[in-house]
């Protein structure tokens, strides 16, 4: 008996997955939850745009009427919009583990090395003479 094939949502996480490994992005531990999310919202995508737009366009035969086939649309848009929601928690857990585990390196990107971690006058846009809102 043959092999069945890997949902395709499987077979999009796995890529992504070692291509995150192979990059080391993000923590090792979120990595599997990130690249299924992505694959779950590109499964919809496809699914919205090889099925449900030829109905609606009638590119191919529905016994629907279009009410219907839009209604059909709002519940996989709001679907997607829940797909999304899980992604972009997945997505920033993961980020924030990452910072979290390396503190030091979260601002190295934009720090100047040996810069102070204190705002200064320029910073804050005070000038000589200007000390800032007084609370009186």
């Amino acid at each position: 008996m043959p092999e069945a094939a890997a949902p395709a949502e499987q077979v999009i996480a796995q890529v992504l997955h070692r291509r995150m490994e192979e990059e080391n992005s993000l923590i090792a531990g979120e990595r599997g939850a990130v690249a299924y999310r992505i694959a779950e919202l590109m499964v919809q995508a496809k699914d919205l745009y090889t099925q449900v737009l030829p109905r609606l366009t009638k590119e191919v035969n529905s016994e629907l009427p279009l009410e219907e086939e839009i209604s059909g649309l709002r519940m996989a848009l709001l679907h997607m919009r829940d797909l999304i929601t899980d992604f972009d928690n997945a997505f920033l857990e993961a980020m924030f583990s990452e910072r979290k585990a390396n503190p030091d390196q979260v601002y190295d990107e934009w720090r100047e090395p040996g810069e102070e971690d204190e705002w200064t006058d320029e910073d804050l846009g005070i000038g000589e003479g200007e000390e800032g809102v007084s609370a009186d």
